[in-house]
């Protein structure tokens, strides 16, 4: 027997401009964060290049938002990066000293 689940509607607000859109149940709070974090975009685009073609406004922000989603998996990369540095050289010293006292192991 499969259930159906329903989606939600839930109203959002950006740029003084309320829209429903429909998410799965229990994703409201993640949209809604979502949706913050574009509105604040969306707020600091246009303190920045003033009273635009709300088109155009849509366009920065998107751009905005992809540059900084760009930086963050550029940093994430290097971050990751510097993970896999640390783990390999935890292991090395691992396998020094497992070899270590395997050695004074066969000495006794």
């Amino acid at each position: 027997m499969s259930s159906k689940s329903t989606a939600t509607k839930l109203a959002i607000t950006l740029n003084n401009r309320e829209y429903v859109v429909n998410c799965g149940p229990g994703e409201e709070t993640r949209l809604r964060q979502v949706a913050d974090m574009v509105q604040k975009e969306m707020k600091a685009v246009a303190d920045k290049i003033g009273n635009q073609t709300e088109p155009r406004h849509l366009m920065l922000t998107c751009l905005s938002l992809a540059d900084k989603l760009l930086e963050a998996r550029a940093l994430a990369t290097v971050e990751m990066g510097k993970q896999e540095d640390l783990f390999v050289a935890a292991v090395d010293h691992l396998k020094q000293r497992v070899a270590q006292l395997a050695s004074q192991v066969g000495r006794a």
